[in-house]
């Protein structure tokens, strides 16, 4: 394969370019809430990790809802992939709260943000 048909084949893939447009979404959307809650402009929080909304629970959640979407919710391609996003969920709350975790309002935000962003993503690319 070719370096100009593997990028062709990337861009072209629907699942991956919503799950990474849930994530950076996220990231912008961070931004924002802390430009509204500190009422100053920080770019540092689209870098960051942690923090309001979660963009791991965004980009996992999107995953799971488009390959749900596409390949049905009976598969085992989206067992494996709602499992994984369930892991990654958990570690963020519980495991990682110490540290720079995230709270479960974070975390269910992102969440919701990315089945949103896969359901749009669907009946607009796909259907």
């Amino acid at each position: 394969m070719d370096f100009y048909r593997m990028i062709t084949d990337l861009l072209a893939n629907i699942t991956l370019i919503t799950a990474l447009t849930s994530m950076l979404l996220a990231q912008v959307i961070k931004v924002i809430y802390y430009l509204i809650v500190e009422r100053k402009v920080n770019f540092y929080h689209f870098f960051e990790a942690g923090g309001m909304p979660s963009s791991h629970s965004a980009l996992t959640c999107s995953l799971s809802m488009i390959v749900g979407l596409n390949s049905g919710f009976d598969s085992i391609l989206f067992a494996a992939v709602a499992i994984f996003s369930s892991i990654v969920m958990y570690d963020a709350i519980k495991v990682r709260a110490e540290e720079v975790g995230h709270t479960l309002i974070e975390v269910g935000a992102g969440g919701i943000l990315g089945i949103v962003i896969s359901v749009i993503s669907y009946l607009y690319f796909v259907r």
